[in-house]
């Protein structure tokens, strides 16, 4: 039986097997991101798979960060891209497009998801991240290129507003 780092390293090397093993499981993280914070996550998906690959050399896994934690920043990143080229070119999304009900199995999950639906993209993101993928306020802030405070408030107002939408105190 390979380790873990073993078969890190392998997938590194470019061995298709390993290359595959580390799709397989890292995939739900990469799907999840996707599906929550972007319009058309099988696309994003694989694109975001393909910019991995092509940077998975340049991964030291000894180095500080886990590859989950890797592969998440790159996915994090190529979504906050592929937002501001959907802004710059105009492309809208509609937002009562209910993107997570259908595949949601527990209603109070759907309930959450489908309020999720309904904040605005930026306080969308900062929550999924911060709550679901824990990626630290300073982290988001970086990616998403504005100050902390910024983020702080947009999660401020996204959890107010889904205090609302679910029937909160």
């Amino acid at each position: 039986m390979l380790t873990h780092h073993t078969m890190l390293t392998m997938a590194i090397g470019g061995d298709p097997d390993a290359r595959r093993a580390l799709i397989e499981h890292l995939s739900p993280v990469v799907w999840s991101i996707s599906r929550q914070l972007d319009p058309d996550p099988e696309d994003a998906c694989q694109e975001i798979w393909e910019k991995v690959l092509r940077a998975l050399p340049r991964f030291d896994p000894d180095g500080p960060a886990s590859v989950k934690t890797w592969v998440a920043r790159i996915t994090h990143r190529h979504l906050v891209d592929r937002h501001r080229r959907r802004k710059v070119r105009g492309i809208s999304v509609d937002a009562d497009e209910e993107l997570f009900v259908s595949v949601t199995p527990r209603p109070e999950l759907g309930k959450l998801e489908g309020a999720l639906a309904q904040i605005p993209d930026v306080q969308r993101r900062v929550v999924i991240l911060h709550h679901v993928h824990g990626v630290a306020l300073e982290d988001i802030a970086e990616e998403e290129g504005v100050p902390v405070g910024t983020v702080k408030s947009r999660l401020h107002r996204a959890r107010a507003r889904l205090m609302e939408l679910l029937g909160g105190p």
